[in-house]
């Protein structure tokens, strides 16, 4: 029996999602060897990037390929601004790297590409985003009110969404979707998201902002 593309996509990808996980920025930020100003420099630099993404995924709505996976519900932009406001980090900086993320979304020319970004933040986030929201409670104290991005309630029970989710990978190609483009695609968004973490490593420690 083939393998289901949404398995193929994560195993396929499986070593590089790993390797951003594992940035410095990253551990340091979920074993609370950081701080609330970290994390609130991290919303800052997906201030830049989800509006870029949501535009695309208005643009791309009524696509045959990407329309199943277009859900208003998912849409982070509000949330982030709200969490940032109530964290007092709206005046924080902005990476290049961040700034080349949300140019780079701007530049998607196909439904797969945009399924690719797509999947890459907001399967993460309705994953290990939750694990971020328990983390910066538990090690820094934050209340709920300034992490609502992570906050999915209205789109319903998180594992059934990604099971569903899931299923509409599997039935890309049913819809004229070509899969390798966005298995190439996702390789770059975590190659993206790599080189933000990165930066984030270096802000925190001093070399490009003090964040403390």
């Amino acid at each position: 029996m083939n393998e289901p593309f949404s398995a193929r996509l994560k195993s396929s990808t499986a070593t590089i999602h790993d390797e951003v996980e594992h940035t410095t920025f990253m551990v340091d930020l979920m074993e609370g060897r950081l701080g609330a100003r970290a994390y609130a420099l991290l919303l800052r630099q997906y201030s830049v990037i989800y509006p870029v993404l949501e535009a695309r995924s208005r643009d791309f709505a009524d696509d045959p390929v990407f329309a199943p996976f277009h859900d208003a519900l998912l849409f982070r932009s509000d949330r982030i601004t709200a969490d940032l406001a109530a964290l007092a980090g709206t005046g924080l900086p902005v990476m290049p790297s961040a700034n080349a993320y949300a140019a780079h979304l701007s530049r998607l020319g196909s439904p797969e590409q945009v399924i690719a970004h797509h999947y890459t933040r907001y399967l993460g986030d309705l994953s290990g985003g939750q694990a971020i929201r328990t983390l910066m409670r538990r090690h820094y104290g934050l209340p709920k009110t300034s992490l609502t991005m992570w906050d999915f309630t209205e789109a319903g029970k998180t594992k059934p969404y990604k099971d569903a989710y899931r299923r509409r990978l599997d039935e890309v190609a049913s819809t004229g979707g070509a899969e390798q483009i966005i298995i190439a695609e996702t390789m770059e968004a975590f190659r993206l998201n790599g080189e933000l973490l990165v930066d984030l490593t270096e802000a925190t420690e001093g070399r490009i902002v003090t964040v403390a």
